[in-house]
């Protein structure tokens, strides 16, 4: 009986395998169904982002000038994705909004199912399918997508990144190997490309990865690989603002980013109260450079300590701050699931839902919204990083670019915004918190040997 116990189980672990498989390909496409049945009902198949007017503004300066346009937003914002987006109206011109929209969801419905597919032989198998679901059907980070943005390309890329590590990590270092790293350096490259502060993260990340192999060759070349391919995008920017005369930049808004997030009034959010930090161009100069800028506000944090730790923690949680409600803090108001949002339907609908939500309430519910998903942040990376081996090497690849991004907005701008980029990475260590949690009280232990 027990031989035929046996014969039995595996059909129906393969049956469940085929199963999973089958959700893994599923869940992206029919998420990027729903994505075409939004966008037909939108007004030219998407949305502007929150500085969707700027990109389209460079867009528009190179279609009349040409690549190395003088077109001011081209200096000011980094110009990567403005190119890109006019690479994107060889295909069409009068429906860019549909063309952007349909790149960005297919790219991003892809590297969801590549993401998953890397985990489906490990430990991980169990939450694969919520993996998948959480990824594709979160409201905000999916709909993203659909909106003139460089966010929704770049969570894309941290999966595509992150998924090809892996897949390093559980082959042998061949040929292959390499045109992984390769891979790795080339998404790093796009990411870098639309978001230069990215090559901070890349830097960090591949660092990581080196370390997790003993042989020093091994390692050197990987960080070669990874930097060297990287690099070509920042040098690609610096080498457009030269010729369209705006010096050896890759974009000249960090200065008046700090700025707004210090001062002894402000709290550090977007909508900047009180005088600016104090700065004047240094002479026979008549106005102040960026960079002058970026030196004045770290000058201003240093000789402040006490208003600059305040401020710091105030733009750490309005970093992880709600996309409405009471709390909101950041450059969201066009998010596409703002539209649909039930609890703004109930602060719209009268006076007293409007005092619900924005009232007392509404404060502790948002309190405990933020406060739990940082803490399924930490508890998900935590719990990853006791599976030891690759799933550590996991737990460290996903949880290092969204803590770069975090301290970068806590030295800029506190903006919730800036968590989507790194969201698709965010969210699954938050659902394996949600799984600890539930593995405790099942358990009475976060070991993983101690389920049944």
């Amino acid at each position: 009986m027990m031989i035929g116990s046996k014969k039995k189980a595996k059909p129906s672990q393969e049956k469940k395998n085929k199963r999973l498989g089958y959700w893994i390909i599923a869940i992206p496409v029919i998420a990027f169904i729903i994505k075409l049945i939004v966008m037909s009902n939108a007004t030219g198949g998407g949305w502007l982002g929150a500085d969707g007017e700027n990109y389209l503004g460079g867009v528009d300066g190179i279609l009349k000038d040409g690549l190395y346009s003088k077109e001011r937003l081209l200096g000011y914002w980094p110009a990567g994705y403005p190119i890109l987006i006019w690479l994107m109206t060889k295909i069409s011109i009068s429906h860019i909004l549909w063309v952007i929209s349909i790149i960005q969801s297919a790219f991003y419905g892809y590297a969801s199912y590549y993401f998953t597919r890397q985990l489906r032989e490990t430990k991980l198998k169990p939450y694969l399918f919520w993996i998948a679901m959480i990824l594709a059907m979160n409201p905000t980070l999916s709909l993203s997508s659909l909106a003139v943005g460089y966010e929704s390309p770049i969570a894309a890329c941290m999966l595509m990144i992150t998924g090809l590590i892996i897949k390093s990590q559980l082959n042998p270092v061949d040929r292959r190997f390499w045109l992984r790293a390769a891979g790795v350096g080339g998404f790093f490259a796009l990411a870098s490309f639309m978001q230069p502060r990215w090559v901070l993260t890349t830097l960090v990340v591949a660092v990581i990865w080196a370390l997790a192999y003993k042989n020093r060759k091994q390692q050197a070349l990987i960080l070669a690989v990874v930097m060297g391919i990287m690099a070509i995008a920042p040098v690609a920017l610096i080498a457009r603002n030269q010729k369209a005369g705006n010096g050896s930049v890759i974009s000249t808004n960090l200065g008046v980013t700090m700025a707004i997030g210090a001062g002894d009034e402000t709290d550090g959010g977007y909508q900047r109260k009180g005088p600016e930090v104090p700065c004047e161009p240094v002479p026979p100069a008549t106005t102040v450079t960026d960079n002058e800028k970026v030196k004045c506000v770290i000058k201003w944090y240093a000789t402040h300590p006490v208003k600059s730790v305040k401020l710091f923690i105030n733009k750490g949680f309005f970093y992880w701050s709600p996309w409405s409600g009471p709390l909101v803090n950041g450059t969201m108001a066009r998010n596409p699931w703002l539209k649909v949002n039930p609890i703004l339907n109930i602060a719209r609908g009268s006076q007293q839902g409007h005092d619900f939500v924005y009232g007392a309430f509404g404060k502790i519910i948002s309190w405990a919204w933020m406060l739990g998903c940082i803490s399924l942040f930490f508890l998900g990376f935590f719990w990853l990083r006791s599976f030891k081996g690759v799933y550590s090497q996991l737990a460290w690849l996903t949880f290092t670019p969204v803590v770069i991004s975090w301290l970068v907005g806590m030295g800029t701008i506190g903006d919730h915004r800036f968590r989507l980029p790194t969201m698709s990475l965010s969210l699954v260590l938050q659902l394996l918190g949600y799984f600890a949690l539930r593995h405790r009280v099942k358990t009475g232990s976060f070991k993983v040997s101690a389920e049944a």
